[in-house]
């Protein structure tokens, strides 16, 4: 969940991450040349080959560990990685009967790991994929929200009356009321809005 990290301290990681990586790379051509490093850059090395392995490590058994001790849900981010099927209400109205389209059926598919999150949903006439996506989390009020903006292609067969477009949409989850259930809204360049809810396809 590296989104959650306020930016300053993104900075300091980050910084602190390049001076060891030049410290590690300058131990291991001394090493190379035949040439004992220095104890800073020997520790630089070994932190950072530790460093690596267990962020490896991590993001490969991170699910296995929300799953064993579920308070991290709470106390982090919840795992809404999978499929969520539900319906979307669009505020559109036809010009010609003022009536807006019924509840469109709607399918979910959230991949997450650590360090980032993707979020693509698929209806029967178009495809939208995040092109970026930031979570949010306030575990006093039960609110984790996925925030991401998106691009979607709608099929050939309908482009004369829905074009491909941009858009913001947010998805959020209230543990407390429900786990398996993510409700949010959307927001498109087209100047159109609406409702999501979908359920966890378990």
């Amino acid at each position: 969940m590296w989104q959650l990290i306020s930016r300053p301290k993104q900075v300091t990681i980050l910084v602190a991450l390049t001076v060891v990586v030049i410290l590690a790379m300058q131990a291991a051509a001394d090493l190379w040349g035949s040439q004992t490093p220095p104890l800073y850059k020997t520790v630089s090395l070994v932190a950072f080959v530790v460093g690596t392995v267990f962020a490896m490590i991590a993001n490969l058994v991170w699910r296995w560990f929300w799953r064993r001790f579920p308070i991290l849900n709470k106390w982090l981010f919840p795992d809404l990685n999978g499929r969520w099927i539900g319906t979307l209400q669009s505020t559109w109205a036809d010009p010609a009967t003022g009536s807006s389209p019924g509840p469109i059926s709607t399918e979910v598919t959230v991949r997450q790991t650590l360090f980032d999150v993707s979020v693509k949903m698929k209806t029967g006439e178009s495809s939208s994929y995040s092109t970026r996506v930031i979570p949010e989390a306030e575990p006093q009020a039960d609110r984790y929200r996925l925030w991401y903006s998106y691009d979607n292609r709608p099929v050939a067969n309908v482009q004369h009356r829905s074009t491909p477009h941009e858009g913001v949409a947010w998805l959020e989850i209230a543990l407390a009321d429900d786990p398996n259930q993510l409700t949010g809204q959307y927001y498109t360049s087209r100047k159109t809005t609406g409702d999501i809810k979908v359920m966890r396809d378990v």
